[in-house]
């Protein structure tokens, strides 16, 4: 009885980390198309080959952080 309790957890934290994963990739979409045009409207002297390179590395650290920290802190 143990292990069927302790595998309805565990398929509730898998859930949950995918269920944070798609609203994480649901406001990245968001970010993404309004960088985008506000990038095009809004012409920088950054060339575009070092912004594009910051940009995906700044996301990457931020999703991950961001994922670890909402799957931390709904468990509780």
């Amino acid at each position: 009885m143990e292990t069927e309790t302790k595998k309805q957890v565990k398929r509730k934290k898998i859930r949950r980390f995918f269920l944070n994963l798609g609203k994480l990739a649901l406001d990245a979409t968001k970010l993404i198309f309004a960088s985008l045009v506000l990038g095009t409207v809004i012409k920088g002297d950054i060339p575009p080959s070092q912004l594009l390179f910051s940009g995906i590395i700044a996301s990457g650290i931020g999703a991950i952080f961001g994922l670890i920290m909402v799957t931390i802190c709904e468990e509780k």
